[in-house]
This record gives C-alpha cells, sequence and structure tokens, in this order.
C-alpha cells in the first residue's frame, strides 16, 4: 500500500509542474515584459550564458520651442525716388506644446553693416564754430533696430540681455569697447551716449517695446522702418526667443541693402574707378556751363 501512495503522488506532481509553468508565462504577459530570445548564443552574453529579461522604458522626449520666421523681402533697391521703407518680419513658434504654459516673449533686433565712425567736439573759438578732439568708434552699427513684445525689463534681467548683445545699454558696452582716442572712462561714455542719441534723431536707432505682436498664440508678426539715410550693406534680423527670463531659441534671417539702376553706376564709378568718376565730373561740369551760357546769352 505504501508504494502504491508513492506512485499516486509522484504522478500528481507531474501533472502539477505544467500548470506552473503555464502560470508563470502568464504572469509575464500582465506584467508586459518582453523576453526576447535570439536565435543561438546572446550576442550579449558571451559563452553562452543565461539569457536575461530586459524590461523596455519608454520616455516621450518633449522638444523645446524653437522659433522660425522671415522677411517680406531680403534685398531693399535704394533709386533715385527712395524715401525710406518698412519691411515686414513674421514667424512662428513651433516643436512644443504649449497648452498650460504662460504666453513666451519676443525680440526682435535688426542690425545694419559696422561702420567707423568719427566724433567731433563742437569748440568756439571767437565767433566761429569749429570742430576739435576727434574721437574714433569702429565697428559700430550703421543701423539698429529693437522690438519687442513687452518692455525689456518685464522680459528678463538686463545682465542677460546684455551677455546676448541685446538692447542700447549692450550696444553702449559695445562703443566702448571699440573706441579709440578717449582719455578716461567717463569721457568714452558721454561720446557714446552722444552717438546713440544723435543716430537716434536721424532715425537710425529705433525701439518699440510693443512692435512684436502676436496674432496667434504661436504666430507673431513685426516691422521696422528704414529711412531714406540708411546706410548700403548686409542686415541681420535676430529673432529671440524667451520664457521666465530665459533664452529658448533664436532664428536670424538677412536682408541686403543696395543701389539699383543710373544711382548703383554713379556709386561703382566712384568708389572702384575715383579717377575716371573725377575726369567725367569735371567734363559734365564744363558742358553744362556752357550749355547754360549758350542759353543764356544776350544778343
Amino acid at each position: 500500500m505504501k508504494r502504491l501512495a508513492h506512485i499516486i503522488v509522484a504522478l500528481l506532481l507531474s501533472l502539477a509542474a505544467p500548470l506552473a509553468v503555464a502560470q508563470e508565462a502568464t504572469e509575464v504577459q500582465k506584467g508586459k515584459i518582453e523576453l526576447s530570445e535570439p536565435a543561438g548564443k546572446n550576442k550579449d552574453a558571451p559563452g553562452g550564458q543565461p539569457l536575461s529579461v530586459q524590461v523596455k522604458k519608454r520616455a516621450a522626449q518633449e522638444k523645446g520651442p524653437q522659433v522660425v520666421a522671415d522677411l517680406s523681402t531680403h534685398t531693399v533697391a535704394i533709386r533715385a525716388d527712395f524715401a525710406g521703407t518698412r519691411v515686414l518680419l513674421f514667424g512662428a513658434i513651433v516643436g512644443s506644446r504649449e497648452e498650460g504654459k504662460p504666453m513666451p516673449d519676443l525680440i526682435v533686433v535688426v542690425r545694419g553693416p559696422s561702420r567707423t565712425f568719427k566724433l567731433h567736439r563742437k569748440k568756439r573759438i571767437g565767433p566761429i564754430w569749429i570742430n576739435s578732439d576727434e574721437r574714433i568708434f569702429r565697428a559700430a552699427p550703421g543701423y539698429y533696430a529693437l522690438l519687442s513684445s513687452r518692455p525689456l525689463e518685464e522680459i528678463a534681467p538686463l545682465e542677460r540681455l546684455q551677455k546676448r548683445g541685446i538692447g542700447f545699454e549692450a550696444l553702449k558696452s559695445h562703443l566702448l569697447a571699440s573706441g579709440e582716442g578717449f582719455k578716461a572712462l567717463k569721457e568714452a561714455e558721454e561720446y557714446a551716449e552722444a552717438f546713440v542719441r544723435l543716430m537716434k534723431k536721424k532715425g537710425l536707432f529705433r525701439t518699440n517695446e510693443h512692435g512684436v505682436q502676436f496674432t496667434g498664440r504661436y504666430l507673431f508678426r513685426a516691422t521696422f522702418d528704414l529711412p531714406a539715410n540708411v546706410p548700403l550693406g548686409e542686415y541681420e534680423a535676430d529673432v529671440y526667443l524667451w520664457r521666465d527670463g530665459r533664452l529658448l531659441g533664436k532664428f536670424s534671417s538677412a536682408l541686403e541693402i543696395e543701389k539699383r539702376g543710373f544711382e548703383r553706376f554713379v556709386y561703382e564709378m566712384a568708389h572702384e574707378r575715383p579717377l575716371l568718376y573725377g575726369i567725367a565730373a569735371v567734363i559734365i561740369a564744363i558742358a553744362a556751363g556752357f550749355a547754360a551760357a549758350a542759353v543764356f546769352r544776350k544778343d
């Protein structure tokens, strides 16, 4: 009887083993664990080591917001009747889920070609005022426009803006670094402030704290004016994207201002062939003099 009982127990254990394996496989499927069994030996386990169960985790990585923009024109032609123009900058904020987040801030900086400017302080000698005490600013922008969606101090701290070269305070620091002939820092600061003031008076330095307007949550537009005395050369329009005082992205677009037609011909002659230009100017002046004398001659 004891021998018969042992045989019955062995049969019951052999039937229970497949049930346990099936239950374990069911638990693996419920836990969403993927079991990888490549054919042959495991590539990551040299020497035929036992396979390891790897749990795959999928983490969605959200990209930060970026800004893209463009200009209504990339070339401005200067002709005889040029009296200034207005350029439109438009763009969008892309690459981010903006729901539930505060509205971003935008700053647009348009810089003109770098030039060397000479400044003189007026000095009176008797009844005559003459220029004296020449000072030089090298690599100063010939045009500078600053537009933003709101006042700069509400967008980011001043030191962060200056680090990116944004604002007239950063521009003054650049002027001080490129200045020549100054005897003291205070004198250089006075000339830098006077230079910015004079350029604003000419309409070449501009600022508009509400110049960037949102036409939707992701779309924006801004316009900047180019006066009739705008210098020729290559310009750069930089769009800075800010949120909570932190720079998120930047986009740059190029603009070129050049002469066209007869004005371009005269300009190139004067700068590239000055001798021929001078001879032609003298001949034209003599011809004009003889023509005027013939017209107004009294018989």
